[in-house]
C-alpha cells in the first residue's frame, strides 16, 4: 500500500513539494517504524521541514493536533526532537539497503 501522496505534498499557494525519498522506500518505513496514516502524513511534512502551523495548514487540523501527533510520535519512537525523527527516518531507509 503506498502511504505517500501520488503528487508530493501540496500547501496552500504552491506547487507540490519533491518527496526526498522513493515510494517503495516510504512505504518500507512506514511499515518498520509502525506509522498510522495521520502520523505518516505528519512525518511526511516535518521532514520536509514545514512548521506545526503549516502541517496544520496543510491537513486542515488545528496546530494543538498537530502538536499532539507529533508527541505521540515522538513517545512511540522512543525519541526527543524533529531531527531525530528525521534521522530514524533516514536511518531506516540505510538499514532496508543493507538487508
Amino acid at each position: 500500500m503506498d502511504h505517500r501522496p501520488k503528487s508530493g505534498v501540496k500547501t496552500k499557494g504552491h506547487a507540490a513539494i519533491p518527496w526526498p525519498l522513493k515510494s517503495k522506500e516510504w512505504n518500507e518505513v512506514v511499515d518498520a517504524l509502525g506509522l498510522s496514516p495521520q502520523q505518516t502524513k505528519i512525518v511526511e511534512l516535518v521532514i520536509l521541514g514545514k512548521k506545526d502551523k503549516q502541517i496544520a495548514t496543510s491537513l486542515g487540523l488545528k496546530r494543538s493536533t498537530i502538536r499532539t501527533h507529533l508527541r505521540r510520535i515522538l513517545n512511540y519512537l522512543k525519541i526527543m526532537d524533529r531531527v531525530e525523527l528525521s534521522l530514524r527516518v533516514f536511518a531506516s531507509v540505510c538499514q532496508q539497503e543493507m538487508n
